[in-house]
């Protein structure tokens, strides 16, 4: 699973709720059904950083099989890593999910998913801020360049996790791809 398919538990909460919280919004069956979704999908994300010893997800992960055996499998988890994937250009589809699932749900495990997150970068891309060659070792040999994402939307959706206030409506506002609100108009 490449790391820019965890967009998409936010996405599937977002057309669930028609960005309104789940104990104000009328559910459909088909649109709890997505929010279930998005809840496992959110989570398999958050796997995709805490079974890897840096706690930073890789580009591509695969999951192992219960009867698959390999060198690749990491400590304390199912998901593999082959070494062409095991880079980290500290995207922000995962912590974008955090983001929407928390603003939508209430449920204080995405705000946790995210602190965890914001931590391993801290940990293994601070100074800089850098991208990182492989995140099944630490600490993890940094790259020389940051892209420009992380800045513009991997720390704001960061930020709008952890700010307690309701800057940015999700019943007013849609996010474009580089994490700007945009006003929905009516």
């Amino acid at each position: 699973m490449d790391h820019l398919v965890c967009f998409l538990a936010g996405n599937l909460a977002l057309g669930a709720t028609n960005g309104t919280h789940v104990r104000k919004a009328h559910l459909s069956a088909r649109d709890r059904d997505d929010l279930v979704l998005a809840r496992e999908l959110g989570e398999t994300c958050a796997h995709m950083y805490f079974d890897t010893p840096s706690g930073l997800a890789p580009e591509i992960a695969y999951f192992a099989l219960s009867n698959e055996t390999t060198n690749q499998i990491l400590s304390n988890g199912d998901i593999l890593v082959p070494p062409l994937d095991r880079h980290s250009l500290l995207r922000p589809e995962t912590v974008e999910s955090f983001y929407l699932l928390w603003k939508l749900t209430g449920e204080k495990k995405w705000r946790e998913y995210g602190w965890r997150v914001f931590e391993a970068i801290e940990r293994c891309a601070h100074g800089e801020y850098t991208s990182l060659d492989d995140v099944t070792v630490v600490p993890p040999t940094k790259r020389d360049s940051v892209e420009s994402f992380f800045v513009a939307e991997t720390l704001k959706y960061l930020y709008l996790l952890f700010d307690d206030g309701d800057r940015v409506p999700l019943t007013h506002y849609v996010f474009n791809t580089e994490a700007h609100p945009l006003p929905i108009f009516s």
